[in-house]
């Protein structure tokens, strides 16, 4: 019986998603038949997921009912999940202190979870097993937790629980909890005016969320795609957006998203200066506000009176426009002073966590303070029966003495040893970073040889032509052939005229590289960014097939054509750009050969490719350069500019060559290097120049 009713409310799930409006009573009814504390459990938090976007007193009181089901049970991650809920319906309602207890507690009760089989969950958008539910619990109660950090404006934190929740959720393949912190990073993204970082993660989630058969928050990431637009100019498409929100909403039972698409809506057309449609969707975002749950974090009751006043000034309507632009202020006030209040409730509960926390380090330190006594006693005691025995016997001291000795000796030599190995360590450090400089050498020394050896190749081969042919006018001419003389003589001054073309071609390429061999001067030069980066990948690209035929790759380039001179230490940024372009060859040419067998069994053909982008921004120049290789794990980023730090072989890499762009950039320009990637995908190093023109 128990498994009937089980089976009941699972096969009733896509329904729901469909019939909304039948949704309740059919689990209301679930609710009434079941006999089991699972089946009521379950029931209870359908229930207030249902109501969650809608009415969120509603939600509160079925999941605490779901809640006190689960602790009478001593299901841990049940109460977890139920307390998961709760912190955010809490979080929403502005009472910021008790969602962080709920939330704390979830924790807890997650990391308290004993393995035991016999659990119970509810993961809205996922078909889970029951291996998977501590993860499902876990990506949600963070992703709870980062909206939490959003509503009391720890931007940190936010941002550090959101992509911890990705993290946790894409081991077990959580896709609808991805999709929803996806969305959270859109807005925070917008918020923070990164509209390009904000639009990846945006897409990312739709595409995830429409994964899943639970789709209640695509309205949401719909509307924060239109918001994305909206501020790129692109309103049009932002508008298209918010309709397609707006129906997705009335769809899936989301009523504070329709009310935040018109909301959006009345700004588009305000901005249009459209007044009837403006003022329409301003009445329209008023009379769903009361009733439809928006949370404050979105928009308060201020900006709705504030769009009404905008609308009736736009319309010449003035008395309508004064009257809410005073009910604009007060309910700023009110609002206002309403936040302060429960801000500084969830910093006092913040402060009392704080206090707890130092008390049992104090208990701790106390504790240890306690051992270190007890062994200063005892080592005491232990010296005081010494002393003792050596008083007894001057011997045994004069022994002691002679040991005391030995041991000072033995010091001494130690210290002469490390000592030693200090100054071994620094020669070494020295050799390694004049290998790093004689290796960067070597690969320019190879593309420079291959720049030159072909119109080098161009003259020794017109020469003997030319050589030949002039041999064969002597003939000619000896023979009385004039005509014949004059034709052969035409072409020896072509082939002269060709020799003397890429004699000018090779003496252009030396005098090129002689002027960035300069820079080892301490005064920057006025460079071409786009020459420079154009002439590295040439001789990066050589230099390597001319150590190995076999490499190949596809280079792309997209240089910005606006970009002026800047002052910089041209050899400096050319040593960093060659490091980054090796770098790159060296990824993407070691996923060509750890995948050519997979490959070639399923019928599929990797294409190695590195890009480089220039690009003028405000005050700073940009370089970029990326690949499509295996990308860099999540574990070592944070190492990958520490000196000696490297991921090649042994004997393939010193470790220094991003160590020293990291410094050259940094220090030497005072500009930024920073790496964005993303494993099994690829890597992009962005180098960020301040501009200084000459």
């Amino acid at each position: 019986m128990k498994r009937v009713f089980y089976f009941i409310l699972i096969s009733l799930v896509p329904f729901f998603a469909v019939a909304q409006h039948s949704f309740p009573d059919s689990v209301f009814a679930v609710l009434q038949k079941a006999t089991t504390d699972s089946m009521r459990y379950l029931a209870n938090m359908e229930i207030g997921y249902y109501y969650s976007e809608n009415d969120r007193d509603t939600s509160v009181f079925y999941y605490n009912k779901a809640f006190l089901i689960a602790r009478n049970n001593k299901n841990k991650l049940a109460e977890a999940s139920a307390l998961s809920m709760l912190g955010y319906q809490l979080s929403m309602k502005g009472q910021y202190s008790r969602s962080l207890q709920y939330l704390l507690d979830a924790f807890s009760r997650i990391k308290e979870d004993d393995g035991n089989k016999s659990k119970w969950m509810f993961s809205p958008g996922f078909k889970s097993t029951q291996e998977a539910y501590h993860d499902v619990a876990l990506s949600r109660n963070q992703g709870i937790y980062s909206a939490l950090m959003r509503n009391t404006e720890n931007k940190e934190q936010e941002l550090l629980y959101l992509k911890q929740s990705i993290v946790t959720a894409k081991r077990v393949n959580y896709l609808w909890r991805v999709a929803v912190s996806d969305l959270n990073l859109t807005g925070a993204y917008l918020k923070l005016n990164k509209p390009d970082s904000a639009l990846i993660f945006g897409t990312e989630g739709l595409k995830y969320i429409r994964q899943t058969d639970e789709k209640k928050y695509e309205s949401a990431l719909l509307i924060e795609l239109g918001n994305i637009y909206f501020k790129k100019g692109q309103i049009d498409q932002a508008r298209q957006y918010y309709y397609d929100a707006m129906q997705s909403a009335q769809h899936n039972n989301a009523s504070s998203h329709t009310c935040w698409a018109n909301f959006a809506l009345c700004n588009y057309y305000l901005k249009e200066k459209n007044t009837d449609s403006s003022l329409y969707y301003a009445n329209k975002t008023m009379a769903l506000y009361f009733y439809s749950a928006t949370p404050s974090h979105i928009f308060t009751l201020g900006d709705v009176y504030e769009n009404l006043f905008k609308s009736y000034q736009l319309k010449n309507e003035f008395d309508s426009a004064f009257k809410y632009q005073g009910l604009t202020r007060l309910s700023n006030d009110s609002i206002y002073k309403d936040r302060i209040r429960k801000l500084a409730d969830f910093q006092n509960l913040g402060f009392a966590e704080q206090m707890r926390l130092r008390d049992i380090e104090k208990e701790k330190l106390s504790y240890q303070s306690k051992i270190r006594i007890y062994a200063l006693l005892a080592g005491i005691g232990i010296f005081m029966l010494i002393a003792f025995l050596l008083y007894r016997n001057m011997r045994n001291r004069k022994k002691a003495n002679i040991h005391l000795q030995k041991q000072r000796d033995e010091i001494i030599h130690q210290k002469a040893t490390v000592e030693e190995t200090l100054n071994n360590l620094k020669s070494t450090q020295a050799q390694l970073i004049q290998s790093e400089k004689m290796a960067s050498l070597g690969e320019l020394t190879a593309g420079i040889a291959h720049e030159i050896q072909n119109p080098l190749n161009f003259v020794n081969n017109f020469s003997e032509v030319s050589k030949e042919l002039l041999d064969e006018m002597k003939m000619e001419l000896d023979a009385g052939k004039f005509e014949d003389a004059k034709e052969i003589a035409n072409d020896v001054i072509q082939n002269l005229e060709k020799i003397n073309h890429h004699g000018k071609r090779a003496d252009a390429i030396v005098k090129g590289m002689l002027q960035h061999s300069r820079s080892s001067s301490a005064t920057k030069e006025p460079t071409d960014i786009n020459a420079l980066t154009d002439e590295y990948i040439r001789l990066c690209y050589h230099g390597l097939r001319a150590k190995d035929k076999s490499f190949n790759a596809t280079i792309k380039t997209d240089f910005d054509e606006s970009l002026q001179k800047i002052n910089i230490f041209p050899q400096d940024i050319g040593r960093v750009v060659l490091n980054l372009l090796t770098n790159a060859f060296y990824a993407v040419d070691e996923k060509k050969k750890a995948c050519q067998a997979e490959l070639v069994e399923a019928g599929l053909k990797y294409e190695p490719i590195v890009s480089i982008q220039t690009k003028k921004l405000h005050d700073k120049v940009e370089i970029k350069v990326s690949d499509n290789g295996s990308g860099i794990p999540q574990i070592i980023v944070d190492k990958i500019f520490q000196p000696f730090f490297t991921t090649k072989p042994t004997g393939q890499g010193t470790g220094l060559g991003l160590s020293l762009s990291y410094d050259i950039i940094t220090k030497g320009h005072g500009g930024e290097l920073k790496v964005e990637t993303s494993e099994a995908e690829g890597t992009t190093f962005i180098i960020q120049l301040p501009v200084t023109h000459a």
